[in-house]
């Protein structure tokens, strides 16, 4: 238990700093350290029950990579050969897999839960083994998962392939040999009115992750390691990303393994045929995938829910990312739109640090410009009821708003608080207040019976100051409108009463008349307050139109300009494309003349060693030439003092006898080879 809750302990959180990046020399045994423990907790989770050794399984299909979508993987009975001793050991501690239906699970997902030693929650493990997508289709695929996600900018969790969708890459270092270190900033979505969550990860990457420990036994007694890529992911705090405006910085912790199971124990399938065999292509191996995580969104998120459910989350994701990979007919390269991502990558920098400094971005500015919708003054507002989303700080909590206005600390039953307010706000609020509030909240009221009060009241509620708003809310009745023809003729009839009528008058009925007539100057301070309120609102409406048009023209020179920085970008880059494609050809053109010129050199050195070797030979033969001639000076010396002249001239006709046969043999034979020649 120990040696598994201490590997654990390399996904925890750390720092940038505290990482050694700026010293290759200590960052590959840093990364050794961490992927021998990620060996290890891949090692420690169970297989799928029921399956067989992969040395008597056969692959359920002739073609590789026949599967297009998740419906068309097929689940593996092919079982890895059993691990280091002390790693199966582990295997218990993860206990029985999680049960399911065939509906919920149709890929035989074996799923587990394993509770935390550090209050932190519980780890959560998946182990999958499928055959119809090739080992090297699903490394592609796993090695441009991110990088692909990149290219998509948009709203947070654009592009994602399993929830997560990563907005930049802050750092990427390659250590030769060891594997590749890459720092993400990631983003998610979440459901509203939850606020969209902000990750940033420390990306471990390599290929040789895997040693003899997970290897298979030959029967030469040697190990055959499988083709592996293991990827780790830890929560990092980098002063270069901290967390955005609008988002709360989640975290998550895991370690993803894919590698094949070797149906056969050779790399080579020129080497797999054996006592007659049929050969089997190394990417029908079944795939075997598994994955340890355990995540925290944060924002007050109560922990059994997160629990409850990331089962679920687990296998939905499986689904969505083996639709994604198999999809494709080949899986573009990690790095095969690099600049792209760089591109994109730093407009999300210098978005991010807009916004920490305050200034909007273009981008911000268009989509804000591009809202019609009449929104209260700030002095017109309604009371703290419908004020800014504000963060709590007594439990660090964001206070959220939703797009209909409604205000919960996130984790809460929005739906049913919205719903609640909106039923209470319609059934005893007053109609002009209840459509102020309707409208704060993005909800349609209910229509009123009488349709001429709305008409009389539509056009003003939206404007209605908050002193107004309170004393309506608190009115006994609600008043119905009077115009303002109604008042001036209330006001003659009310002032033209002659002195000797008022006189005429009781106590009573003077003041009768009295508050009649304070009631007529108070209606026509109403009648010029309502012409005024209708002045502002034409005013306003003039204004906002105006400001639209603005908007809607600023809008279209931030599209022109964005246009023409795609146009200029797209020539820079056919620009140095075809510098490259010259610079490629002149290359080539120098590599061919530099080979047709040692190609000389060289007939001239041979030519050069031919000749040499004939003048010493010819010099050899002159030698041997005046050698002879004197011996043969000496002979006929000799021969003429021994049988005197006679024989001398007997021995002088053989010899030219011998040299006549000689050279008529050798015409012959010259004949001979010249008509086979010519034959």
């Amino acid at each position: 238990m120990a040696d598994l809750h201490d590997a654990l302990k390399n996904l925890s959180p750390t720092t940038w700093s505290s990482t050694p990046h700026d010293n290759k020399a200590e960052l590959s045994p840093y990364l050794t350290n961490i992927f021998s423990a990620a060996e290890l907790l891949v090692n420690s989770v169970p297989p799928p029950p029921n399956g067989n050794s992969f040395a008597t399984a056969q692959p359920q299909f002739t073609t590789p990579n026949s599967a297009k979508s998740a419906k068309d993987i097929h689940s593996s009975a092919a079982r890895p050969a059993a691990p280091d001793a002390a790693h199966a050991a582990l295997q218990k501690q993860w206990g029985k897999p999680m049960k399911y239906s065939a509906k919920e699970n149709p890929l035989n997902v074996a799923l587990y839960k394993m509770a935390g030693h550090d209050r932190h929650g519980a780890w959560f493990a998946r182990h999958q083994i499928m055959e119809g997508i090739s080992f090297g289709k699903f490394e592609k695929a796993l090695k441009r998962e991110f990088p692909e996600t990149l290219l998509e900018q948009g709203a947070p969790g654009a592009g994602a392939k399993r929830g997560l969708s990563a907005d930049r890459r802050v750092e990427r270092i390659d250590v030769d040999g060891v594997g590749r270190v890459e720092v993400y900033q990631l983003s998610a979505q979440m459901p509203s009115p939850v606020s969209p969550r902000d990750f940033l990860t420390l990306l471990l990457t390599t290929e040789k992750g895997l040693t003899e420990k997970s290897g298979a036994e030959l029967g030469s007694g040697s190990k055959h390691v499988p083709r592996s890529y293991m990827v780790v992911s830890r929560p990092l705090q980098h002063d270069e990303a901290q967390t955005r405006p609008s988002f709360v910085r989640g975290q998550y912790e895991s370690v993803e393994l894919v590698r094949e199971i070797p149906l056969h124990m050779s790399k080579s399938t020129a080497d797999l045929t054996k006592d007659g065999e049929e050969t089997i292509d190394p990417e029908l191996n079944p795939v075997e995938w598994i994955m340890i995580t355990r995540s925290d969104p944060a924002g007050g998120i109560p922990r059994f829910l997160i629990d409850r459910g990331t089962p679920g989350a687990m296998l939905t994701d499986v689904t969505k990312f083996l639709d994604w990979a198999c999809a494709y007919e080949t899986v573009p390269g990690q790095d095969d739109d690099l600049e792209l991502q760089l591109t994109n990558s730093k407009m999300v920098t210098d978005e991010i640090r807009a916004q920490e400094t305050g200034i909007p971005t273009r981008e911000r500015e268009a989509n804000e410009a591009s809202m019609n919708t009449v929104k209260p003054k700030p002095e017109e507002a309604a009371p703290q009821t419908f004020q800014e989303p504000t963060r709590d700080t007594s439990n660090g909590d964001p206070v959220v708003q939703s797009q209909d206005g409604q205000q919960e600390t996130e984790g809460g039953m929005l739906s049913t608080v919205g719903q609640t307010v909106v039923s209470g706000v319609n059934n005893y609020a007053l109609a002009p207040v209840a459509g102020f509030v309707n409208r704060q909240l993005g909800t349609d009221s209910p229509a009123p019976d009488d349709s001429s009060d709305t008409s009389d009241t539509s056009s003003i509620d939206s404007f209605l100051s908050a002193e107004e708003m309170r004393r309506l809310s608190t009115a006994p009745e609600a008043q119905p409108r009077e115009s303002t023809e109604n008042l001036s003729v209330k006001s003659a009839s009310s002032t033209s009463l002659s002195k000797s009528e008022k006189k005429n008058m009781n106590s009573h009925e003077k003041e009768v008349y009295r508050i009649n007539q304070q009631r007529e100057k108070l209606d026509q301070k109403l009648a010029k307050k309502r012409e005024a309120e209708e002045g502002k609102l034409k005013s306003s409406q003039q204004k906002e139109e105006s400001d639209s048009s603005k908007a809607r023209e600023r809008m279209e020179r931030e599209i022109r300009k964005t246009e023409e920085r795609h146009r200029k970008e797209i020539e820079k880059l056919e620009a140095k494309k075809a510098r490259h494609t010259k610079k490629a050809e002149e290359r080539r053109r120098k590599r061919d003349e530099g080979e047709k010129l040692s190609q000389v050199a060289r007939e001239r050195d041979e030519a050069r060693g031919q000749a040499e070797w004939l003048r010493k030979e010819n010099d050899l033969l002159r030698d041997q030439v005046e050698g002879l001639q004197r011996e043969n000076t000496a002979l006929a010396g000799r021969v003429g003092k021994l049988g005197g002249e006679g024989a001398l001239k007997e021995v002088m006709d053989e010899v030219k006898g011998g040299r006549s046969r000689s050279r008529t043999g050798a015409s012959v034979r010259s004949e001979r080879s010249g008509g086979g020649g010519e034959k």
